[in-house]
Formats: C-alpha cells, sequence, structure tokens
C-alpha cells in the first residue's frame, strides 16, 4: 500500500484516476483497508467514489491524509496525536439523543461528514462545548501541541464544565470511528 500512496503523492497532487486507483486497491485488499488508519482512507475514496467525481475539497483532504499518510514512520499508519488527553478507559459511544462536539483536524473528512454521520444515528452535533454536550471527539490529525491549537480552548472547556459536574467525554477520533456501525 505504501508504495501505491508514495507514486501518487509523488508530483503533490491527487488525479481522478490516482483516486479511482487508490479506491480499486481498497476493495481488493478488505484485510489492510478494515484496519486504522486504513479503514478511513478507504471509506473515504468510497465516499468520493459515489458521484464519481474529485471535487476540490475531496481532494485537499485526500492529499492530506495520503501525504501523512506516506511521511508516517515506517508507513504503519498516519503520524496521528497520540498525546492528547483522552478518556481512559474509553467510554461506550451511545449516539442516539447525546451531543457530539468535533475539535481538530480529523482523518475521517471535513468535520460536516462526522456531523452527518452521528445525525444519521439519532445523534446532534455543536459547534462549542457545553452543558448538553455528552462527547468531544479529538481529531486524529491533530497537532502534538494541542494546548497552542483550535482544540486547547475546547479541552480548557471541558475542563470548566467537569469542575462543576457536567460528565463531558472526551474521546480519539479512533474511538469515534470505531463505534460507526
Amino acid at each position: 500500500m505504501m508504495g501505491l500512496v508514495r507514486g501518487v503523492i509523488a508530483d503533490g497532487r491527487v488525479s481522478s484516476d490516482e483516486s479511482d486507483r487508490l479506491a480499486q486497491w481498497t476493495r481488493e485488499q478488505p484485510d489492510v483497508a478494515a484496519r486504522w488508519p486504513a479503514n478511513l482512507l478507504a471509506r473515504r475514496l468510497e465516499k468520493i467514489q459515489r458521484d464519481g467525481k474529485l471535487d476540490a475539497r475531496e481532494r485537499t483532504h485526500l492529499e492530506a491524509i495520503l501525504a501523512q499518510l506516506a511521511a508516517s514512520a515506517g508507513g504503519l499508519g498516519l503520524t496521528l496525536a497520540t498525546d492528547l488527553p483522552v478518556d481512559v478507559p474509553p467510554p461506550e459511544i451511545v449516539f442516539e439523543g447525546r451531543t457530539f462536539v468535533f475539535a481538530g483536524e480529523l482523518a475521517y473528512g471535513p468535520a460536516r461528514s462526522c456531523e452527518r454521520e452521528v445525525a444519521e444515528l439519532g445523534g446532534e452535533c455543536e459547534r462549542a462545548v457545553s452543558r448538553r454536550t455528552d462527547y468531544v471527539v479529538l481529531g486524529s490529525l491533530s497537532a502534538d501541541e494541542w494546548a497552542q491549537e483550535a482544540i486547547g480552548p475546547v479541552l480548557d472547556a471541558v475542563v470548566q464544565y467537569r469542575a462543576r459536574g457536567v460528565p463531558i467525554a472526551v474521546i480519539s477520533e479512533e474511538h469515534w470511528a470505531e463505534a460507526l456501525p
């Protein structure tokens, strides 16, 4: 897979044909495409394939994922944020009637795509943490220096609400994605 990924991003731009070849490869290699983070790449490619065209937003996001995948240590996965303060052990995720906030850069896709997934499962999403928030999902592509990034203020809000007794779970994007049906 890594050879294919490196070949696709060699010129710095992903063409529609290259996207199609990657999608075909993930369909032909289901054992690889089923594991994190290749499963997110496969899912992203599947969504791109649905309408048959690679638009500018999809191209930009796909290029970023592939570049990080190619640059990762040994090609084993994305350069993921691993030092984020998520709940251990991670809680069970219930979508129906629960409220989610997505923070940071998401490997799954744009926040709106993640929000649609939650809505389809009966949940709601908000842009900021509030008393109604049940889960804060931290994006896998968030920088290691998370305190200085956009998720720092989100986590500060979680700490403040928790101090007032509001039980907000902080989970990784991987944990959220694994809970999707």
